[in-house]
């Protein structure tokens, strides 16, 4: 799925900003927590709170 950060994140070194969009997948068929790949190759973590979909899986 799409999303779209709603908070800025802070992993490690990188920082991802508030309004920038990943390609992300739940982390459990039944959470809301997504990971996505960052530029640098790292996986990172958005809990519900942090992001809006903007796509559903089926779109893409």
């Amino acid at each position: 799925m799409r999303i779209k950060l709603t908070k800025d994140l802070k992993c490690g070194n990188d920082t991802f900003l508030t309004g920038e969009e990943y390609e992300a997948v739940l982390i459990l068929p039944r959470s809301t927590t997504v990971e996505f790949v960052a530029d640098s190759g790292k996986k990172v973590r958005a809990f519900s709170y942090e992001y809006v979909k903007v796509a559903p899986a089926s779109d893409i």
